[in-house]
């Protein structure tokens, strides 16, 4: 009798075990779920203040939401709630032009300023757009002079995304007279200060006399992520699946060199440029080149790149953790997760990655000229 026993006790091992990891993973939805909000409260919050703030400069404004209902991170929405505040008195105040002026200019008299959200890749995106008068370069510029933010000599090369970001160094402000509503001392550094926070990015465009858009760029989430776990030698690290287009065997022998010292990948007639990671993140455990390789193809700025690694190990969904002290200046990684049984595996940073070829390109192109 002991052994049928033995096999009942076995059977409800495994339905508890079962039964556990459903509710870990319902578990891990609820997480999500609980972490994820829509942006429409925070949107919703400006249609006063653009009220408002307008009606105190007597000027006249139209708000127009787009996509609220795009879901953010909770401790996103928290984060960019100030630097949305901020943005959107600037349109107000700096940006649009008083209705008399915007007559005189062939302009509605009534400004638009356009507020939307949107998932761009693995990122969301918040755009804060008005039809102004856009930035003033020269005076940008001149105040970036007078404050020895570029060596004289160079001036002639600044590209007008880099006159505009100037305005995010600390303490730079070019408003002739402080307004109480641009005011409360908060500048465009500590905006951009707010958004690297949930390690977003900010940049801003502007067409004189046509209006500007500042836009956040700001990851999904701080908190789980799906990934495709790889092995390279003895290590695993994971690519998050928002950057892969495929994952392929291809022959050893499809690899090339080009001319210029660059590895090519021949995946059906396409040629792309590979990225051994054992030599990228780990020196001396290289795998052998006969046989087959495995290709996981990634994709950054519209351009493709092949991954070379030893295994691909599956799919899993990862709670991203901050990364150690050791990696934090690490181009290649932007996280690390904690894997079920205990191990850590890097989280690969596949722009980090491009940059790193791109950068060994051009140091080939020009040693080889």
């Amino acid at each position: 009798g002991w052994v049928k026993s033995k096999g009942i006790e076995d059977e409800s091992l495994d339905r508890a075990v079962h039964h556990l990891k459903r509710t870990t993973l319902n578990l891990q939805d609820v997480a999500m779920s609980v972490r994820m909000v829509p942006v429409n409260q925070t949107f919703k919050k400006m249609v006063r203040l653009v009220h408002d703030t307008s009606s105190r400069l007597s000027k006249k404004v139209r708000l127009n939401l787009l996509g609220e209902e795009t879901e953010v991170d909770k401790t996103v929405i928290e984060q960019i709630a100030d630097p949305l505040v901020h943005c959107v008195r600037n349109s107000i105040d700096h940006g649009l032009e008083t209705p008399e002026e915007r007559l005189k200019a062939g302009k509605d008299e009534m400004g638009t300023i356009t507020l939307e959200a949107k998932h761009e890749g693995g990122e969301v995106w918040i755009v804060i757009q008005d039809d102004g008068r856009g930035l003033n370069k020269d005076k940008i510029l001149a105040r970036a002079r007078e404050r020895g933010l570029f060596s004289p000599d160079k001036e002639h090369l600044l590209t007008d995304a880099e006159i505009y970001n100037f305005i995010f160094e600390p303490g730079f402000s070019t408003a002739e007279k402080v307004t109480d509503v641009s005011g409360r001392g908060v500048g465009m550094d500590v905006v951009k200060k707010n958004i690297e926070k949930v390690k977003g990015k900010i940049r801003i465009e502007s067409e004189a006399g046509v209006g500007s858009r500042v836009i956040f760029q700001i990851p999904l989430t701080l908190a789980i992520i799906e990934g495709m776990m790889i092995r390279v030698g003895t290590a695993k690290y994971t690519i998050p699946l928002l950057s892969i287009q495929e994952s392929i065997r291809v022959p050893a022998e499809n690899i090339t060199t080009g001319p210029d010292g660059l590895e090519m990948i021949d995946v059906r007639s396409n040629f792309i440029p590979i990225v051994r990671l054992d030599d990228l993140m780990v020196r001396n455990n290289r795998v052998a080149k006969s046989g087959d390789c495995v290709v996981v193809v990634v994709e950054v700025n519209n351009k493709s790149i092949a991954l070379l690694v030893d295994e691909i190990l599956g799919q899993q969904q990862t709670v991203i953790k901050a990364l150690p002290a050791i990696y934090k200046h690490s181009k290649n990684v932007s996280g690390c997760s904690i894997l079920a049984n205990g191990d850590v595996s890097l989280i690969l940073d596949v722009a980090g990655i491009a940059q790193t070829l791109n950068n060994d390109y051009e140091a080939l192109v020009s040693a080889a000229a």
